[in-house]
């Protein structure tokens, strides 16, 4: 019983450290340091009117950057105060799905292939320039078959730049991948991984 209530404790204080992006303050921020970027601001507050109130895929509180695209909007989900930076690029395909937890960030140049299904839990960040895709071809084959692997990435994760996520992979929650790397393979909770292809090298206690 102790322990439970000391890990509760412990659990609570780490909540309270990690940080998320306070959109206000960084909007603040730009205005003070350049006034014209009140334009870009607008530009924002455009495509979030869009996406939100037009195609529907938004949550409250949610804001979606200049020249963002969300490809098959309809099968695209983006939950509650997420921060999708500048060109982000989504596509759900027909048939497929791209689903976004509560206050997760997309950082720029992040493009989301989701024909086979991606699922992004909430709070997790996903680094500029990261490349997530659900669809693979078998070499062997004469045809080039294709196929249609779904993605999942947990509750807080963190996916540093320029990482490429394949199809068919898991990675956990609060697991780190480091810029970079290439994840083939499932990535426990809780984990660190590098490299090319990606290896764990930490657990995260």
């Amino acid at each position: 019983m102790v322990s439970q209530v000391n890990q509760s404790e412990f659990q609570a204080e780490n909540d309270e450290q990690i940080v998320h992006i306070d959109k206000a303050q960084r909007l603040r921020g730009m205005l003070r340091q350049n006034p014209l970027d009140l334009l870009r601001l607008v530009r924002i507050a455009m495509t979030t009117v869009y996406y939100r109130f037009i195609r529907r895929c938004g949550g409250a509180g949610t804001i979606i950057g200049c020249n963002t695209k969300l490809i098959n909007a309809s099968n695209i989900t983006i939950g509650r105060g997420c921060f999708l930076q500048d060109e982000v690029y989504i596509r759900a395909g027909e048939n497929g799905s791209v689903t976004i937890g509560d206050r997760a960030a997309l950082n720029s140049f992040v493009k989301i292939f989701g024909h086979g299904g991606v699922e992004i839990g909430e709070e997790a960040q996903i680094g500029p320039g990261t490349l997530i895709t659900t669809t693979g071809h078998d070499y062997t084959d004469q045809n080039l078959e294709t196929s249609f692997s779904e993605v999942s990435i947990g509750e807080r994760a963190w996916i540093g730049a320029n990482a490429t996520i394949l199809p068919g992979v898991t990675i956990g929650d609060y697991a780190v991948i480091g810029a970079g790397a290439v994840v083939n393979k499932d990535v426990p909770p809780n984990t660190v991984a590098v490299g090319v292809p990606a290896r764990a090298v930490k657990t995260i206690e």
